[in-house]
C-alpha cells in the first residue's frame, strides 16, 4: 500500500504539472499591435469635454488589451499603466489645466475593431502634450519621442512574453502636427515617411507596420502645409493610409484640441481605413 501510495504521489503532481502547461498555453494569445503616438490630440485633453469629460462605457472597453505611457515633456511622465497591459480607461491627468485626465483615439478605434469583429488586439499609446514633429525623429538632437516610442513598445512586449503571448505589430496610428514649425511642416511628408521606416527596422515584429495618418484640423498656414504633406503620403498604399479630420473643426473648443466627440470619430476614423484596407468586412 504504502508503494502504491508513493507512486500516486509522483503522478498527481505530474498531472498538476502538465494541466498547468496546457492551461497557460491555452491562454497565450497572437497579438495584433496598433502604436498609437502624436502630439496633445493623441494624448487627448479634456479640458473642453464639459460637465462630463469622459469617454462613456461601452462593453468593448474591458475587452481590448491597452498599454500606454504618456509625456508631457522629455522630463516630465504623465503617467503610464504600471508596465503591464490593461484594458481601455481615461489616463493620468492633472499636469494641464482642465485636464484631469487624459483619453484620446483609442476608445473609438478599439470599439470599432471589436465591434467589426476582432479579436486578439492591442492598443500602445505613448503620447506628448505638444511638440514639432523634430522630436520624433531618430536623426534630431532632440529625439526623445522618437526613444519613448521604442522604450514602450519595448516595455510592452515584455509584458506579453511574460504571460506566453506572442505578437506582431501592425500599425502606427499617428496624429501630429498642431505645433510643427513652418520649418518642420516643410518636412512632415519626410519626417513621417522615416519615423515609419526606422520603426519597422527597431520595433519586434514590425516589419509590416501600415501607418495610418490622421489629418490635423486647426488653422494656420504651417498647419494647412502639414495637412498637405500628409494627405500626399495617401497613394503610397502599400505602407501609408490618411483620413481628414477638417469637417470636425468645429469640435475644436479652444481652436485646437477636439472635444469628445470629435476624439471618439476619429477613433472611428482610424479603424475604419484600417479596416478598409485589411479587413474583409467594413465596420458596422
Amino acid at each position: 500500500m504504502l508503494r502504491a501510495r508513493q507512486r500516486i504521489g509522483p503522478l498527481i503532481l505530474l498531472s498538476w504539472v502538465l494541466g498547468g502547461l496546457l492551461i497557460s498555453t491555452a491562454s497565450a494569445a497572437h497579438l495584433k499591435l496598433f502604436v498609437l503616438t502624436g502630439q496633445s490630440n493623441s494624448l487627448g485633453t479634456t479640458d473642453g469635454d464639459g460637465a462630463d469629460s469622459s469617454p462613456g462605457a461601452d462593453p468593448a472597453d474591458r475587452e481590448v488589451r491597452f498599454y500606454w505611457h504618456n509625456l508631457a515633456n522629455a522630463a516630465r511622465s504623465l503617467g503610464d499603466s504600471g508596465g503591464e497591459f490593461t484594458t481601455l480607461r481615461e489616463q493620468q491627468g492633472g499636469y494641464y489645466k482642465g485636464s484631469a485626465t487624459h483619453w484620446g483615439p483609442e476608445f473609438g478605434f478599439g470599439r470599432r475593431l471589436y465591434r467589426a469583429g476582432v479579436r486578439d488586439f492591442g492598443i500602445i499609446k505613448a503620447s506628448r502634450g505638444g511638440g514639432g514633429n523634430s522630436l520624433w525623429s531618430k536623426a534630431a538632437p532632440d529625439r526623445h519621442m522618437y526613444d519613448h516610442v521604442v522604450k514602450t513598445v519595448a516595455s510592452a512586449a515584455a509584458d506579453l512574453g511574460k504571460h506566453g503571448d506572442t505578437f506582431e505589430i501592425v500599425g502606427l496610428l499617428y496624429l501630429q502636427g498642431e505645433s510643427d514649425s513652418p520649418a518642420e511642416a516643410m518636412v512632415a511628408d519626410t519626417r513621417i515617411r522615416e519615423l515609419a521606416e526606422n520603426l519597422r527596422r527597431d520595433l519586434p515584429n514590425a516589419k509590416c507596420l501600415h501607418t495610418v495618418i490622421a489629418g490635423i484640423a486647426a488653422v494656420g498656414a504651417a498647419r494647412d502645409t502639414v495637412r498637405a504633406k500628409h494627405a500626399g503620403m495617401a497613394p503610397d498604399a502599400t505602407q501609408f493610409s490618411f483620413f481628414s479630420t477638417t469637417d470636425l473643426r468645429d469640435q475644436l473648443p479652444d481652436k485646437l484640441h477636439f472635444n469628445k466627440s470629435a476624439k471618439l470619430a476619429i477613433g472611428e476614423r482610424f479603424a475604419d481605413t484600417w479596416l478598409k484596407k485589411f479587413a474583409s468586412r467594413p465596420a458596422p
